[in-house]
């Protein structure tokens, strides 16, 4: 059956009526695709003559009483397309399944006259060929003949508006799970026209232009999302925007490669990312590194932060706001304005729609950029100080965040601040010599003087770091872990959520599945293949009652952490870590505990589900401060001043006290949960998904505590209880 044989008609109806008549522990013997596959060779060159298609209709009837499995499924979509179209001609209206994606493609297909039409139904057939998992240089040789008859630029325009539809909701596909059929989520891709899609992607490689590089980038990331209780949304596809993305030479690609790896989740998308990209960079010579740094595009942007686009009488202006971020508005004589003109809307239709489509790109970049340079503390690498302009200080996109970082240049730390470099204390650095080496300023290297005196600048000036920098914690080996001597308990004893800590260590490069039970124990672990050495936090399930099935264990609790040098079983003495990779590795560890731990829920006050965690809510929501909860009691003390509810607020210990007209609260700075006066009663405030100050708008010196805006919320809605209408709420107050 692997070989393409000179069957007859009733040949293949009688392999067909066997296979029928058979259930699936039987039918698994035979070559079913290979039996499917001969009866649609012989469709292409003979048609479909009705004892046939009679006897594939009883076949499909049948597939419907097997298990759900993948190749079952393969067989039933494509004996489907079989049915659906006798002659194996190209898709049109009637044969899509109304997905967004495939509605584009039938609203462009529409629009073309009968010779261009026949052109693409040539070039949809072909790619409705593409049921391997790479294309070969055959298929892409005859993809490229295609496109070359269609116009590169009018394949590159529909394919954009093809791409731009993926994720978008669509109808429901459906699973047949024993006698029952389930409708899955409606953004997912169906089977049916799959392969097509994959052609269709695999094809943006003979026609790369930026804008189908970026919606390629924007695809793969959508696909590779995470859907619950299914897993990614469409990995097949995903697989084709990287292998698209991978066979164009351009820097381009490799930007959207570079920030799909700080978004990728899953081990093996970070493996095929990783290959991609340091195959691009040994073909340029270069490092992969230093190749992501050069790819950077800048959006059309001419200075860093800035983009001006005439449009009409007006201006567009997209530009850096105070917060580091980028905004659209308009600008007309000397009045700016953020709404949109009509005007702009009306003549300038398509202009508007790509200078937003700029602003969304520039923005999922700054994205991948910041993560990409929180990293660089890992590697500690060096550059020459012409590259440290040209990449960072004055790239129009990557300046946005590299100007709001501190530097050291030698033995001088400086930042960018109204065009020239300067210290902590204002005094511009006037030379720096071409071969002075510069670096990313850490605050491990510096005097604890210096590092106050870069908080008091950043605060003075009222410079929003992109993330913790100046204000990051530092952790030094202990007296206890100098004893252990290999490894450390400073974080072991946690109760913390599964789910929670899964997404936040895909968020920070660790390696983590979900453990249940089933034999799924692993440990999380984080590798650093520059510096050859990797960190082990241990972690096990937790017992409950009816958990760990499914979906795995609601909770773990937490151990060890260990360092590891590559392949070496036995972990390393604590002293022999580089000092900057355990402060950077413990910090990692803090912050999974502080934010997946259950002590900082304000529902568990009972201890959970059972009661058993009660002693440990207790402790942790109320206990010592952790250091990055001591860094936030800082900032707030240095903040508070400046807040219109300063004469409220106090602190004492570990708590932010706000006095209220109805009653007093203790605000604990690590859990931001909440005690009140005069009995240290517990009050239960679930913040929203995205808590923050609202109209009291406060300057933060940094990003990525979302525990800070938290508390700095609470603060402000208890110090006017009195005004308080949540009825669950005020009910526990007393008012």
């Amino acid at each position: 059956m692997r070989r393409r044989l000179p069957f007859q008609a009733e040949e293949l109806i009688h392999l067909l009526e066997l296979v029928s008549g058979l259930n699936s522990a039987f039918a698994s013997f035979l070559s079913l695709p290979g039996i499917v596959r001969a009866v649609s060779d012989f469709i292409a060159d003979n048609g479909l003559p009705e004892p046939l298609r009679l006897q594939l209709t009883k076949l499909s009837e049948a597939l419907k009483g097997w298990p759900d499995y993948a190749d079952k499924r393969k067989v039933q979509t494509r004996i489907t397309a079989l049915l659906e179209d006798s002659a194996a001609k190209p898709l049109v209206a009637s044969r899509f399944t109304g997905e967004p994606w495939t509605l584009a493609l039938q609203e462009s297909l529409d629009k073309l006259a009968t010779n261009e039409r026949e052109r693409w139904e040539a070039l949809l057939v072909h790619c409705a060929s593409a049921t391997a998992s790479k294309p070969t240089r055959k298929w892409l040789k005859e993809a490229e003949q295609r496109i070359g008859e269609i116009g590169p630029d009018r394949f590159a325009a529909v394919i954009r508006a093809i791409l731009a539809e993926i994720g978008k909701p669509g109808p429901a596909p459906k699973r047949l799970i024993g006698d029952y059929e389930f409708e899955l989520d409606p953004t997912m891709i169906h089977e049916t026209h799959s392969d097509l899609l994959r052609g269709l992607i695999w094809c943006t490689s003979l026609a790369p232009r930026d804008e189908v590089i970026a919606a390629l980038g924007d695809a793969a990331e959508i696909c590779f999302k995470k859907i619950p209780g299914i897993g990614p949304r469409a990995p097949k596809i995903g697989n084709a925007c990287l292998a698209a993305l991978s066979g164009v030479s351009s820097m381009a690609a490799v930007a959207q490669l570079s920030r799909l790896k700080t978004k990728a989740k899953h081990v093996s998308i970070r493996k095929q990312l990783g290959k991609a990209l340091d195959s691009a960079a040994g073909q340029a010579g270069v490092s992969t590194d230093e190749l992501e740094e050069m790819a950077v595009p800048t959006c059309g942007l001419t200075e860093v932060g800035l983009l001006r686009r005439p449009l009409g009488e007006f201006t567009g202006l997209l530009e850096m706001n105070e917060d580091g971020r980028l905004e659209l508005s308009w600008l007309r004589g000397d009045k700016k304005k953020r709404a949109t003109p009509a005007a702009v809307k009306s003549s300038h239709s398509e202009e508007l729609r790509s200078l937003q489509r700029t602003a969304k790109d520039a923005d999922k970049l700054l994205t991948a950029q910041r993560r990409r340079l929180e990293q660089l503390f890992w590697q500690e690498r060096t550059w020459s100080y012409a590259d440290v302009q040209a990449r960072y200080l004055d790239h129009p996109l990557v300046g946005i965040l590299a100007r709001r970082l501190i530097w050291r240049f030698g033995a001088t730390a400086a930042i960018w601040h109204e065009g020239r470099l300067v210290d902590e204390r204002d005094r511009a650095i006037s030379r720096v010599e071409e071969r002075t080496r510069v670096s990313l300023w850490h605050p491990l290297s510096a005097a604890v003087d210096r590092v106050q005196a870069w908080r008091n600048w950043l605060e003075g000036h009222a410079v929003r770091q992109p993330f913790k920098q100046a204000h990051r914690e530092i952790y030094a080996l202990t007296p206890a872990e100098r004893q252990t001597e290999t490894y450390s308990n400073r974080f072991a004893a946690h109760i913390i959520r599964q789910h929670q800590f899964l997404a936040l260590c895909q968020e920070r490069g660790w390696r983590y599945r979900l453990q249940g039970n089933w034999d799924s124990a692993n440990t999380p672990t984080l590798d650093l293949p520059g510096r050859e050495l990797r960190v082990e936090f241990w972690a096990e399930g937790v017992q409950e009652e009816g958990g760990g099935a499914g979906t795995g264990f609601a909770h773990l609790s937490t151990d060890q952490v260990r360092f590891y040098r590559r392949d070496e079983p036995e972990p390393m003495p604590l002293e022999r870590v580089p000092p900057l990779i355990f402060s950077e590795a413990m910090r990692d560890v803090d912050l999974f505990v502080g934010v997946c731990s259950v002590g900082n829920d304000p529902t568990w006050a009972d201890g959970g589900p059972d009661g058993r965690h009660r002693g440990y809510w207790h402790d942790f929501s109320f206990g010592d401060l952790s250091a990055t909860a001591q860094t936030r009691r800082e900032v707030l003390e240095r903040l508070m001043p400046r807040l219109k509810i300063a004469d409220r607020c106090s602190f004492a210990d570990r708590w932010l006290v706000v006095r209220g007209d109805l009653r007093t609260y203790k605000i604990h700075l690590g859990s931001g949960n909440i005690l009140m006066a005069p009995n240290d009663e517990y009050l239960c405030i679930v913040p929203r998904q995205a808590a923050s100050t609202g109209r009291n708008r406060v300057f933060l010196p940094f990003e990525g505590d979302s525990m800070l805006s938290i508390i700095l919320s609470k603060a402000f809605l208890l110090a006017g209880d009195a005004k308080i209408k949540d009825v669950s709420i005020a009910r526990q107050i007393g008012s």
